[in-house]
């Protein structure tokens, strides 16, 4: 990456952490799973952080669970052609219905999507 690629992925990673309450650390982890499987450049890097935050906030489910579920099958996800927004939405939705563990929902996407 170029200097201004990491200078605009560090802004990002400390506005969700930020927003989410999160140590930077904790973000970085979310956000490099997510644009290392995801970003493909037809969306800014603020794209992936604002429907985490927007599915946190619509959801019983928090950006915090969705991150943290989506480290689990992203790698999956995009293999098999999932959007970003589908598998974080698919994700949310299982977590909020089920109130089951971000970990267990996302570790069973990657057993069904596998």
């Amino acid at each position: 990456m170029n200097d201004k690629e990491v200078k605009e992925r560090t802004e990002v990673t400390m506005k969700l952490a930020k927003v989410s309450g999160q140590s930077a650390e904790t973000v970085s982890n979310w956000t490099t799973a997510i644009w290392n499987n995801f970003y493909d450049g037809s969306q800014s890097l603020e794209h992936y952080a604002n429907v985490l935050t927007k599915l946190g906030a619509a959801t019983a489910s928090s950006a915090a669970e969705i991150a943290n579920g989506l480290e689990k099958f992203a790698a999956i996800g995009d293999t098999v052609g999932l959007s970003y927004e589908y598998a974080t939405a698919a994700l949310a939705t299982i977590t909020a219905k089920t109130r089951q563990s971000e970990e267990v929902v996302g570790t069973a996407l990657k057993t069904i999507f596998s």
